[in-house]
């Protein structure tokens, strides 16, 4: 169930086509520094990578804030973590 859950969040962030404020989509390298020059809070700058989707042997152009990436590796280090046997139960 918590594997599916980790899924499910990954899945939905991979969703999301992060927008520049003129509105218009991120897709290149370019499009993710002229964002990342109009925020100041480092956790809202955008890293972007080329992967391969789960489902896809296409490679997407993926995006997320620092802080979005920092939360999903905690949330699957914490899930990794609660699947090892002997690991206490909440």
């Amino acid at each position: 169930m918590k594997m599916f859950l980790l899924f499910s969040v990954i899945a939905l962030l991979n969703a999301c086509v992060p927008v520049d404020p003129s509105n218009r989509p991120i897709r290149t390298a370019a499009d993710v520094e002229r964002y990342n020059a109009t925020v100041s809070n480092e956790g809202d700058k955008l890293v972007c990578e080329r992967e391969r989707v789960v489902g896809s042997n296409l490679p997407q152009f993926v995006c997320m804030t620092v802080s979005q990436r920092e939360r999903v590796a905690r949330e699957a280090s914490d899930t990794i973590q609660s699947l090892r046997p002997g690991a206490p139960t909440n």
